[in-house]
C-alpha cells in the first residue's frame, strides 16, 4: 500500500477495534449498574446489547479510520513524506481520550460529587485543557508506539478480536431472527379512517369527587361540566397505576404496568413495546403529534416512545435515530440503538459543557445517565400557551396529550384564591382548599384549549378526552374522572360500570376507524353491554428514593427490576370491592370503594382466595416473582 506500512496499517486497526471493544465494555459496565432502561432486563439481554452495540460504533470507527490511510496515502503522493504514523494515530486517541475522560469524571463525580457538570466559565475552560493535554500526551504515546520497530499485531490480539467479531455478528444475527413481532404502525390495519383530532387533557392527581360535574357541592369545574352534558361520563373509572408514569405510559399504549414493566422511573419502554403505542400508530396515519406534560416521568420520548412524537415539551422530536432499519430490525435493535444514544449523548454532553456551548444538567446524570432537561420550572400557563399556539398553527389531524401539574401533590400554588381566600399559609389542615383552587385553575386551562379549537372550527371534528391519572393520595382505590366526548357530540350518557384507563387507547381507535391491534389489552369503552365483575388490575404501591435535581429533588425505584420490579402493591377491582396484594409477602387484603355508582350483589364478588389467584396470575404471568400463597390463604 504506497505511502503506508502493511504492518502498522494492520496493527493500528487490531488496536482500534480492541479499543472500541474496551469503551463499550466499560461504559456498559458504567451504565448497567446504575438505574437505567438496562434495570428492567435480565443478564443475556444485557449481553446481548452489549454485543450489538459494537457493530455500528465499529462501522464508524472503521470508516474513520480508512479516511486516515486514503488521507496518508494522498498526502504522500504529494509530499514524498510519510504521514501513516500520524493519521492512523488519530482515531485511537479520540477514542482513548472519551473513554479516560468518561472514566475519571465517573469516578470523581462518584466519589466527591465533583465532575464535568460541578464546573462553569473559566473552571470549565481549565478542565477542557486537560483533556486537551491528556489527548496529545494519548497522542504522543501512541506515536512512539507505533514509531517502534515493531509494529506487527500478536497472534493473541488477533484472536481476541477475531472472537469479539464473531461474537458480535452472531449475537446480532440471533437477535434480529429471534423478533417476530412487528411494529405497531406497520402491523394494523384499517377500516374507514376518520381524520378526526384528537385531544387527550389530564390534570394530575384529580379524583372525580373534586370535580362538580360529578357531584362535588361547589363548582369547581364549568368548563368541563359544560362538556358532559355533551359527552360519555364514566362514573367509575379506575387507573391502572398509583403513579404518573405508569398510568400514562398505559392509557397511550393500551397495556397494564405490569405487562411493559414501566412503572416510574427510571423504567421505560423496551423491544416491541417502544413502538407500540397510540402516539406512533396515528403519525404513522399522517397525525401531527404534540405533547406537553412534565419531562422525565410522563414525557414520550423520555420514557423510549419511539416515532411517537413530533413534539414533546417544548422540543422538537427526530424520529430517524434508526436509519436504515424498518419492520422487524427496527424492534431488534432499539434496545441497542438505545444504549448507543447514552454512548453518544454522554460523550456529546460533556463536549457541549467543556466549550460552554451548552451546561450539563444534575437532574438526569443523577437519576438516569441521560437527558439534560430541567424536569421542573415549565408552569401550566405555558404549557397552555404552546398548546393553543399549536392548535392554531396546525395544518393536518392531530394528537395532542396535555397533563398539568399545577394540582400535583403536595405544595399547592393557585393562581385563583376562591376557596382559599381567606387563609393565610398553606398547612395541612386547610391544603385541600388550596389543591381545589388548582382545580379551579386546570379547568379554566381546558377552557382555553376548549376556546381554541372552537376559534379555528375544530371542536365538533375533535375526539376529546379527560381524565387524571391517579388520586390525590396516589392510590387505586377512589374512581378517576373519564369523560369522552365524540366528535359531533353523537354520544352522550353516564356508565356506572368499572371501566379503566388503558381502555381509553382502544376506544380512540374504533371512533377514528383503525382496526384493534392483538397487543392491545384494553377493550373500547364504546363496547356494550359492559360486565360488571370485569376485573381491573392495578400496580399500586412502590418503593421509592429520592435523588438529586436541579429544581427539586427527584424520585426513582429501588429495586426497579426482578423480582417484582420496584412494586410492593398490586391491586385488582371487580365492580365495588378491592384486592390488595403485597408482592414481598403474598398476603391479600380486601376492601370496599365508598359509594360506588352500581354496587353489585356480594355473592357474586370473588372471595379473598380467588382475589390472591387472579392477583398472583396477573403478576407471574408477566414475569413478576410472588411468594407461596401463605397457609392462611389456602382452601
Amino acid at each position: 500500500m504506497q505511502g503506508t506500512r502493511p504492518k502498522l496499517v494492520k496493527r493500528t486497526l487490531t488496536d482500534t477495534l480492541l479499543g472500541v471493544y474496551t469503551y463499550l465494555a466499560l461504559e456498559w459496565l458504567f451504565l448497567v449498574t446504575k438505574p437505567s432502561f438496562f434495570t428492567v432486563l435480565s443478564w443475556p439481554e444485557r449481553i446481548t446489547i452489549l454485543a450489538t452495540a459494537a457493530l455500528p460504533l465499529l462501522a464508524v470507527i472503521f470508516v474513520l479510520w480508512l479516511l486516515m490511510v486514503l488521507l496518508a496515502r494522498v498526502l504522500f503522493a504529494v509530499t514524498k513524506q510519510r504521514f501513516d504514523t500520524i493519521l492512523l494515530s488519530l482515531p485511537l486517541t479520540l477514542l482513548f481520550t472519551a473513554l479516560a475522560t468518561l472514566l475519571v469524571d465517573n469516578f470523581t463525580y462518584t466519589a466527591a460529587s465533583i465532575g464535568i457538570v460541578s464546573t462553569s466559565g473559566g473552571a470549565a475552560l481549565v478542565y477542557l485543557a486537560a483533556v486537551s493535554i491528556l489527548g496529545v500526551g494519548i497522542f504522543r504515546k501512541l506515536l512512539r508506539r507505533y514509531e517502534a520497530s515493531s509494529v506487527a499485531s500478536s497472534r493473541g490480539s488477533l484472536a481476541l478480536l477475531f472472537i469479539l467479531l464473531i461474537g458480535s455478528s452472531g449475537a446480532t444475527l440471533l437477535t434480529l431472527f429471534s423478533v417476530t413481532e412487528v411494529a405497531a404502525p406497520s402491523s394494523v390495519g384499517s377500516k374507514d379512517i376518520q381524520k378526526y383530532n384528537v385531544l387527550w387533557f389530564a390534570s394530575d392527581g384529580v379524583e372525580s369527587e373534586y370535580i362538580s360535574g360529578y357531584g362535588y357541592p361547589e363548582i369547581t369545574t364549568p368548563n368541563l361540566d359544560a362538556m358532559m352534558t355533551e359527552s360519555l361520563v364514566f362514573d367509575a373509572a379506575i387507573s391502572n397505576a398509583g403513579r404518573t408514569t405508569g398510568s400514562t405510559v398505559s392509557m397511550l399504549n393500551g397495556k397494564y404496568p405490569a405487562t411493559t414493566k414501566v412503572i416510574f422511573p427510571p423504567h421505560t419502554l423496551t423491544g416491541a413495546d417502544a413502538f407500540q403505542h397510540l402516539p406512533g400508530m396515528l403519525r404513522a396515519s399522517g397525525y401531527e403529534v404534540f405533547q406537553e406534560s412534565i419531562r422525565y416521568y410522563a414525557d414520550g420520548p423520555d420514557l423510549n416512545m419511539r416515532e411517537g412524537f413530533d413534539y414533546a415539551n417544548s422540543r422538537a422530536i427526530d424520529n430517524t435515530s434508526i436509519k436504515g432499519f424498518s419492520g422487524q430490525a427496527r424492534i431488534a435493535f432499539a434496545q441497542t440503538n438505545h444504549f448507543n444514544e447514552q454512548l453518544w449523548q454522554r460523550v456529546r454532553e460533556r463536549a457541549l459543557h467543556l466549550t460552554t456551548v451548552k451546561p450539563m444538567s444534575r437532574a438526569f446524570q443523577a437519576a438516569t445517565g441521560g437527558t439534560t432537561a430541567k424536569v421542573y420550572g415549565r408552569r401550566d400557563r405555558q404549557r397552555i400557551d404552546s398548546a393553543t399556539a399549536f392548535i392554531r398553527e396546525s395544518t393536518q389531524p392531530f394528537f395532542m396529550h396535555i397533563h398539568l401539574m399545577n394540582t400535583h401533590c403536595c405544595r399547592f400554588k393557585p393562581e385563583s384564591r376562591r376557596f382559599s381566600a381567606n387563609l393565610g399559609e398553606q398547612t395541612r389542615q386547610n391544603r385541600e382548599a388550596f389543591f381545589l383552587d388548582t382545580v379551579v385553575d386546570s379547568d379554566k386551562y381546558f377552557g382555553e384549549v376548549i376556546a381554541a379549537l372552537k376559534a379555528t372550527g375544530n371542536y365538533e371534528n375533535t375526539l376529546i378526552v379527560y381524565s387524571s391519572d391517579h388520586t390525590l393520595g396516589w392510590r387505586i382505590q377512589k374512581p378517576m374522572p373519564l369523560v369522552v366526548r365524540l366528535p359531533g357530540g353523537k354520544t352522550v350518557g353516564r356508565v356506572a360500570s368499572n371501566v379503566q384507563l388503558i381502555d381509553v387507547m382502544p376506544t380512540v381507535l374504533e371512533v377514528l376507524g383503525h382496526s384493534l391491534p392483538s397487543w392491545v389489552e384494553g377493550v373500547s369503552l364504546l363496547e356494550t353491554p359492559k360486565d360488571p365483575l370485569r376485573p381491573v388490575f392495578s400496580v399500586d404501591g412502590i418503593a421509592r428514593e429520592r435523588v438529586e435535581g436541579i429544581k427539586a429533588p427527584l424520585s426513582q425505584l429501588i429495586g426497579a427490576g426482578p423480582p417484582t420490579f420496584g412494586v410492593q402493591t398490586g391491586v385488582m377491582t371487580v365492580c365495588q370491592r378491592w384486592y390488595s396484594l403485597d408482592l414481598e409477602s403474598g398476603q391479600v387484603s380486601m376492601g370496599t370503594m365508598k359509594e360506588h355508582p352500581a354496587p353489585c350483589d356480594t355473592k357474586s364478588l370473588p372471595d379473598q382466595i380467588e382475589g390472591h389467584r387472579l392477583l398472583s396470575r396477573h403478576f407471574t404471568s408477566r414475569g413478576f416473582s410472588l411468594p407461596e400463597r401463605p397457609p392462611e390463604d389456602k382452601p
